[in-house]
Protein backbone atom coordinates (compact mmCIF):
# COMPACT_ATOMS: atom_id res chain seq x y z
CA UNK A 1 0.00 0.00 0.00
CA UNK A 2 1.60 3.29 -1.13
CA UNK A 3 1.92 6.59 0.70
CA UNK A 4 -1.01 8.98 0.08
CA UNK A 5 -0.10 11.90 -2.22
CA UNK A 6 -0.98 14.42 0.50
CA UNK A 7 1.58 12.86 2.85
CA UNK A 8 4.26 13.03 0.16
CA UNK A 9 3.50 16.69 -0.42
CA UNK A 10 3.79 17.42 3.31
CA UNK A 11 7.15 15.66 3.52
CA UNK A 12 8.64 17.47 0.51
CA UNK A 13 7.37 20.97 1.31
CA UNK A 14 10.38 23.31 1.34
CA UNK A 15 11.11 25.09 4.67
CA UNK A 16 10.18 28.70 5.10
CA UNK A 17 12.80 31.40 5.61
CA UNK A 18 12.15 31.61 9.36
CA UNK A 19 12.55 27.86 9.71
CA UNK A 20 15.98 27.90 8.07
CA UNK A 21 17.30 30.94 10.00
CA UNK A 22 17.98 29.99 13.63
CA UNK A 23 18.10 33.61 14.76
CA UNK A 24 14.47 34.14 13.76
CA UNK A 25 13.07 31.10 15.54
CA UNK A 26 11.23 31.87 18.78
CA UNK A 27 12.70 30.32 21.92
CA UNK A 28 10.63 27.37 23.09
CA UNK A 29 10.73 27.68 26.89
CA UNK A 30 10.02 24.76 29.21
CA UNK A 31 6.65 24.77 30.99
CA UNK A 32 6.27 26.15 34.51
CA UNK A 33 7.29 23.61 37.14
CA UNK A 34 4.84 23.02 39.99
CA UNK A 35 5.43 20.75 42.97
CA UNK A 36 3.96 19.96 46.37
CA UNK A 37 6.17 18.73 49.23
CA UNK A 38 4.69 17.47 52.53
CA UNK A 39 6.14 16.31 55.87
CA UNK A 40 3.95 15.01 58.68
CA UNK A 41 5.31 13.92 62.03
CA UNK A 42 4.39 13.13 65.62
CA UNK A 43 6.58 12.88 68.70
CA UNK A 44 6.37 10.83 71.88
CA UNK A 45 7.68 13.09 74.66
CA UNK A 46 6.14 14.41 77.88
CA UNK A 47 6.11 17.78 79.58
CA UNK A 48 9.16 16.41 81.38
CA UNK A 49 11.39 16.02 78.28
CA UNK A 50 13.27 13.13 79.85
CA UNK A 51 10.12 10.97 79.74
CA UNK A 52 8.42 9.40 76.73
CA UNK A 53 4.91 9.49 78.22
CA UNK A 54 2.88 11.76 75.93
CA UNK A 55 2.31 12.31 72.21
CA UNK A 56 1.56 15.24 69.96
CA UNK A 57 1.84 16.21 66.30
CA UNK A 58 4.84 18.48 65.85
CA UNK A 59 4.98 18.59 62.05
CA UNK A 60 2.28 19.19 59.46
CA UNK A 61 4.49 21.01 57.02
CA UNK A 62 3.88 21.74 53.35
CA UNK A 63 5.79 23.53 50.59
CA UNK A 64 4.35 24.67 47.26
CA UNK A 65 7.03 25.09 44.59
CA UNK A 66 6.62 26.98 41.31
CA UNK A 67 9.14 28.24 38.82
CA UNK A 68 9.89 28.76 35.18
CA UNK A 69 11.86 30.63 32.56
CA UNK A 70 11.07 34.19 31.43
CA UNK A 71 13.77 33.96 28.75
CA UNK A 72 16.37 31.30 28.02
CA UNK A 73 18.73 32.85 30.59
CA UNK A 74 16.34 34.43 33.10
CA UNK A 75 14.10 32.49 35.45
CA UNK A 76 11.75 33.03 38.37
CA UNK A 77 11.22 30.84 41.44
CA UNK A 78 8.37 31.35 43.91
CA UNK A 79 7.98 28.88 46.79
CA UNK A 80 5.52 29.09 49.69
CA UNK A 81 5.34 27.06 52.89
CA UNK A 82 3.28 26.56 56.02
CA UNK A 83 3.39 24.40 59.14
CA UNK A 84 -0.07 23.51 60.37
CA UNK A 85 1.20 21.93 63.60
CA UNK A 86 -0.55 23.50 66.61
CA UNK A 87 -2.88 25.32 64.21
CA UNK A 88 -5.59 27.24 66.04
CA UNK A 89 -3.89 27.13 69.44
CA UNK A 90 -2.53 30.16 71.24
CA UNK A 91 0.51 31.24 69.29
CA UNK A 92 0.05 28.27 66.98
CA UNK A 93 1.18 27.94 63.41
CA UNK A 94 -0.74 27.63 60.21
CA UNK A 95 0.20 30.90 58.51
CA UNK A 96 1.45 30.70 54.94
CA UNK A 97 4.92 32.19 54.50
CA UNK A 98 7.09 33.13 51.57
CA UNK A 99 9.97 30.67 51.38
CA UNK A 100 11.72 31.67 48.13
CA UNK A 101 11.24 34.59 45.74
CA UNK A 102 14.14 34.46 43.30
CA UNK A 103 14.98 36.01 39.97
CA UNK A 104 17.83 34.04 38.43
CA UNK A 105 20.23 35.19 35.75
CA UNK A 106 21.83 32.04 34.33
CA UNK A 107 24.53 33.35 32.03
CA UNK A 108 26.57 30.13 31.79
CA UNK A 109 27.19 27.03 33.95
CA UNK A 110 30.23 28.73 35.48
CA UNK A 111 28.42 31.97 36.39
CA UNK A 112 24.92 32.61 37.73
CA UNK A 113 23.48 35.56 39.65
CA UNK A 114 20.42 34.84 41.81
CA UNK A 115 18.75 37.57 43.86
CA UNK A 116 15.69 38.06 46.04
CA UNK A 117 14.66 36.03 49.08
CA UNK A 118 16.73 32.89 48.81
CA UNK A 119 18.83 30.20 50.46
CA UNK A 120 21.85 31.32 52.48
CA UNK A 121 24.66 29.20 51.03
CA UNK A 122 26.99 28.25 53.88
CA UNK A 123 26.93 24.46 54.46
CA UNK A 124 25.56 21.22 53.07
CA UNK A 125 22.78 20.89 55.65
CA UNK A 126 21.14 24.19 54.74
CA UNK A 127 21.64 23.54 51.04
CA UNK A 128 19.91 20.15 51.17
CA UNK A 129 17.04 21.06 53.48
CA UNK A 130 15.10 18.50 55.52
CA UNK A 131 13.64 16.69 52.51
CA UNK A 132 17.00 15.55 51.12
CA UNK A 133 18.91 14.56 54.24
CA UNK A 134 18.82 11.19 55.97
CA UNK A 135 17.90 12.36 59.53
CA UNK A 136 14.45 13.81 60.15
CA UNK A 137 15.83 16.86 62.00
CA UNK A 138 18.51 19.40 61.11
CA UNK A 139 21.84 19.11 62.92
CA UNK A 140 22.81 21.74 65.47
CA UNK A 141 19.54 22.33 67.29
CA UNK A 142 19.07 18.95 68.98
CA UNK A 143 15.41 19.00 67.98
CA UNK A 144 12.93 17.95 69.19
CA UNK A 145 14.51 18.11 72.65
CA UNK A 146 15.59 21.73 72.27
CA UNK A 147 18.99 23.15 73.15
CA UNK A 148 21.48 25.81 72.18
CA UNK A 149 21.62 26.68 68.50
CA UNK A 150 24.76 25.56 66.69
CA UNK A 151 23.71 26.56 63.18
CA UNK A 152 25.21 29.33 61.02
CA UNK A 153 23.30 32.58 60.56
CA UNK A 154 20.57 32.10 58.01
CA UNK A 155 17.02 33.36 58.54
CA UNK A 156 13.52 31.91 58.37
CA UNK A 157 13.66 28.43 56.78
CA UNK A 158 17.37 29.00 56.02
CA UNK A 159 16.60 31.95 53.72
CA UNK A 160 17.23 35.69 53.73
CA UNK A 161 17.07 38.72 51.43
CA UNK A 162 20.18 39.04 49.32
CA UNK A 163 22.09 37.98 46.22
CA UNK A 164 24.34 35.03 45.41
CA UNK A 165 26.83 34.50 42.61
CA UNK A 166 27.60 30.85 41.95
CA UNK A 167 28.81 28.44 39.34
CA UNK A 168 29.77 24.87 38.46
CA UNK A 169 33.32 24.49 37.19
CA UNK A 170 34.25 21.78 34.64
CA UNK A 171 30.84 20.15 34.72
CA UNK A 172 30.65 19.92 38.49
CA UNK A 173 34.24 19.11 39.43
CA UNK A 174 33.94 22.10 41.75
CA UNK A 175 31.20 24.61 42.64
CA UNK A 176 31.41 27.98 44.34
CA UNK A 177 28.79 30.15 46.09
CA UNK A 178 29.26 33.69 47.44
CA UNK A 179 26.42 35.80 48.80
CA UNK A 180 25.57 38.97 50.68
CA UNK A 181 22.40 39.22 52.78
CA UNK A 182 20.65 42.05 54.57
CA UNK A 183 17.20 42.00 56.15
CA UNK A 184 16.57 45.65 55.29
CA UNK A 185 17.54 47.09 58.68
CA UNK A 186 19.97 49.94 57.95
CA UNK A 187 21.33 49.60 61.48
CA UNK A 188 22.52 46.03 60.88
CA UNK A 189 25.63 45.21 58.89
CA UNK A 190 25.23 42.82 55.96
CA UNK A 191 26.06 39.15 56.33
CA UNK A 192 28.62 37.73 53.91
CA UNK A 193 28.34 33.97 53.34
CA UNK A 194 30.31 31.65 51.05
CA UNK A 195 30.77 27.97 50.29
CA UNK A 196 33.04 25.80 48.12
CA UNK A 197 32.05 22.25 47.03
CA UNK A 198 34.63 19.83 45.59
CA UNK A 199 33.48 16.32 44.50
CA UNK A 200 36.04 13.56 43.87
CA UNK A 201 33.75 10.83 42.50
CA UNK A 202 30.45 11.62 40.72
CA UNK A 203 29.86 15.30 40.04
CA UNK A 204 27.52 17.51 42.08
CA UNK A 205 25.97 20.43 40.22
CA UNK A 206 23.38 23.14 40.76
CA UNK A 207 22.39 25.67 43.39
CA UNK A 208 20.43 23.26 45.58
CA UNK A 209 22.09 20.38 47.39
CA UNK A 210 21.64 16.94 48.89
CA UNK A 211 22.54 15.43 52.22
CA UNK A 212 22.20 12.08 50.44
CA UNK A 213 21.63 10.94 46.87
CA UNK A 214 19.75 7.84 48.09
CA UNK A 215 21.66 5.40 45.92
CA UNK A 216 21.64 7.43 42.68
CA UNK A 217 25.36 8.38 42.81
CA UNK A 218 28.74 7.43 44.19
CA UNK A 219 29.78 10.48 46.18
CA UNK A 220 32.88 11.67 47.96
CA UNK A 221 32.68 15.43 48.36
CA UNK A 222 34.35 17.94 50.66
CA UNK A 223 32.66 21.28 51.40
CA UNK A 224 34.06 24.31 53.19
CA UNK A 225 32.06 27.39 54.12
CA UNK A 226 32.19 30.55 56.16
CA UNK A 227 30.38 33.71 57.21
CA UNK A 228 31.30 37.14 58.58
CA UNK A 229 29.20 40.06 59.84
CA UNK A 230 30.40 43.26 61.53
CA UNK A 231 28.82 43.76 64.98
CA UNK A 232 27.11 40.41 64.46
CA UNK A 233 27.66 39.02 67.98
CA UNK A 234 26.49 41.23 70.83
CA UNK A 235 25.41 40.41 74.38
CA UNK A 236 24.12 42.52 77.27
CA UNK A 237 25.08 41.61 80.85
CA UNK A 238 23.10 42.23 84.05
CA UNK A 239 24.51 45.75 84.36
CA UNK A 240 23.39 46.69 80.88
CA UNK A 241 26.89 46.72 79.43
CA UNK A 242 27.03 45.55 75.81
CA UNK A 243 29.82 43.37 74.50
CA UNK A 244 30.04 43.80 70.74
CA UNK A 245 32.23 41.82 68.36
CA UNK A 246 32.41 40.68 64.77
CA UNK A 247 30.51 37.46 64.12
CA UNK A 248 32.38 34.85 62.10
CA UNK A 249 31.83 31.19 61.32
CA UNK A 250 33.79 28.51 59.46
CA UNK A 251 32.72 24.96 58.68
CA UNK A 252 33.86 21.87 56.81
CA UNK A 253 31.86 18.83 55.71
CA UNK A 254 32.72 15.51 54.08
CA UNK A 255 30.07 13.26 52.50
CA UNK A 256 30.79 9.72 51.29
CA UNK A 257 28.11 7.56 49.66
CA UNK A 258 28.74 4.36 47.73
CA UNK A 259 26.45 1.93 45.92
CA UNK A 260 26.90 -1.72 46.90
CA UNK A 261 26.94 -4.51 44.27
CA UNK A 262 23.67 -6.40 44.47
CA UNK A 263 21.72 -3.39 45.73
CA UNK A 264 21.77 -0.91 48.57
CA UNK A 265 24.32 1.72 49.53
CA UNK A 266 26.30 3.07 52.48
CA UNK A 267 26.59 6.67 53.65
CA UNK A 268 29.03 8.44 55.97
CA UNK A 269 28.87 12.16 56.72
CA UNK A 270 30.59 14.49 59.16
CA UNK A 271 30.81 18.22 59.71
CA UNK A 272 32.62 20.63 62.02
CA UNK A 273 31.63 24.24 62.87
CA UNK A 274 33.49 27.02 64.70
CA UNK A 275 31.75 30.25 65.75
CA UNK A 276 33.29 33.52 66.94
CA UNK A 277 30.78 34.37 69.68
CA UNK A 278 30.52 35.58 73.26
CA UNK A 279 30.26 33.48 76.42
CA UNK A 280 27.06 31.48 76.69
CA UNK A 281 26.78 30.69 72.98
CA UNK A 282 27.99 27.64 71.06
CA UNK A 283 31.59 28.15 69.89
CA UNK A 284 32.26 24.70 68.40
CA UNK A 285 30.18 21.77 67.25
CA UNK A 286 30.40 18.66 65.13
CA UNK A 287 28.33 15.70 64.02
CA UNK A 288 29.10 12.24 62.64
CA UNK A 289 26.57 10.15 60.73
CA UNK A 290 26.57 6.59 59.40
CA UNK A 291 23.77 4.88 57.46
CA UNK A 292 23.17 1.72 55.44
CA UNK A 293 20.38 1.13 52.93
CA UNK A 294 19.49 -2.49 52.21
CA UNK A 295 18.64 -3.97 48.82
CA UNK A 296 14.93 -3.76 48.01
CA UNK A 297 12.69 -5.17 50.72
CA UNK A 298 9.09 -5.26 49.54
CA UNK A 299 8.58 -1.98 47.68
CA UNK A 300 11.51 -0.05 49.13
CA UNK A 301 14.79 0.04 51.03
CA UNK A 302 15.26 -0.15 54.79
CA UNK A 303 17.82 2.39 56.00
CA UNK A 304 19.07 2.33 59.61
CA UNK A 305 21.05 5.41 60.66
CA UNK A 306 22.94 6.71 63.69
CA UNK A 307 24.10 10.30 64.25
CA UNK A 308 26.14 11.75 67.13
CA UNK A 309 26.29 15.52 67.79
CA UNK A 310 28.34 17.53 70.25
CA UNK A 311 28.45 21.24 71.13
CA UNK A 312 30.90 23.35 73.11
CA UNK A 313 29.35 26.30 74.93
CA UNK A 314 31.86 29.13 75.34
CA UNK A 315 32.63 29.79 78.97
CA UNK A 316 30.80 26.67 80.12
CA UNK A 317 32.42 24.98 83.13
CA UNK A 318 30.07 22.01 83.19
CA UNK A 319 29.09 19.26 80.78
CA UNK A 320 28.69 20.39 77.19
CA UNK A 321 25.53 19.28 75.34
CA UNK A 322 25.51 16.17 73.17
CA UNK A 323 22.89 14.19 71.29
CA UNK A 324 22.49 10.70 69.85
CA UNK A 325 19.89 9.86 67.19
CA UNK A 326 19.12 6.30 66.07
CA UNK A 327 16.67 5.99 63.22
CA UNK A 328 15.32 3.62 60.61
CA UNK A 329 13.71 4.77 57.36
CA UNK A 330 11.67 2.92 54.77
CA UNK A 331 12.46 4.45 51.39
CA UNK A 332 9.55 3.62 49.11
CA UNK A 333 10.61 6.09 46.42
CA UNK A 334 13.83 7.51 47.82
CA UNK A 335 13.25 10.95 49.36
CA UNK A 336 10.03 11.36 47.34
CA UNK A 337 8.17 8.91 49.57
CA UNK A 338 9.62 7.73 52.85
CA UNK A 339 8.69 6.77 56.41
CA UNK A 340 11.02 7.23 59.39
CA UNK A 341 11.17 6.46 63.10
CA UNK A 342 13.83 8.10 65.31
CA UNK A 343 14.84 7.62 68.92
CA UNK A 344 16.69 10.66 70.28
CA UNK A 345 18.64 11.02 73.54
CA UNK A 346 20.08 14.40 74.52
CA UNK A 347 22.31 15.44 77.40
CA UNK A 348 21.85 19.16 78.03
CA UNK A 349 24.18 19.56 81.02
CA UNK A 350 23.44 19.53 84.75
CA UNK A 351 21.02 21.36 87.02
CA UNK A 352 21.85 23.32 90.18
CA UNK A 353 21.98 20.11 92.20
CA UNK A 354 24.42 18.53 89.79
CA UNK A 355 21.89 16.09 88.33
CA UNK A 356 21.97 15.38 84.62
CA UNK A 357 19.51 17.25 82.41
CA UNK A 358 18.40 14.84 79.70
CA UNK A 359 15.75 14.56 77.03
CA UNK A 360 14.34 11.50 75.32
CA UNK A 361 11.90 11.23 72.45
CA UNK A 362 10.57 8.97 69.73
CA UNK A 363 9.77 10.74 66.47
CA UNK A 364 7.59 9.24 63.72
CA UNK A 365 7.49 10.95 60.35
CA UNK A 366 6.44 10.62 56.74
CA UNK A 367 7.25 12.76 53.72
CA UNK A 368 6.07 12.88 50.13
CA UNK A 369 7.27 14.99 47.20
CA UNK A 370 5.15 15.52 44.11
CA UNK A 371 6.97 17.14 41.18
Amino acid sequence: MGTPPSAVAAETKPPTATETMAATRPDVLPPIDVGAWIRAGGIFQGSDPSKVNDWHMDNAYVELHTGGKVTKNVGVTLNMNANMANYGTSGGGGGVALEDAIISFDFMPEFHLWAGHLLVQVDRSNSSGPFFMIPWNYPGNFAPAGSFSAAPKEGPFGRNNGAVVWGDIAGGKASYFAGVFDNGNIGVSPLFSARLRVPFLDAETGFWGNGSYFGDKDIFTIDVGGQVQDHGSATTDATGAVTDKTYAEINADALFEKKIPGGGWVTADGAYYHFNVNDGAVSDSFYLLAAYATPTVGVGNLQPMVRYQWEKVKGNTGTNPWNLDAAVSYLIKGPALRLIATYSHTRLGTDAAGDALTANSIQLGAQAIFF
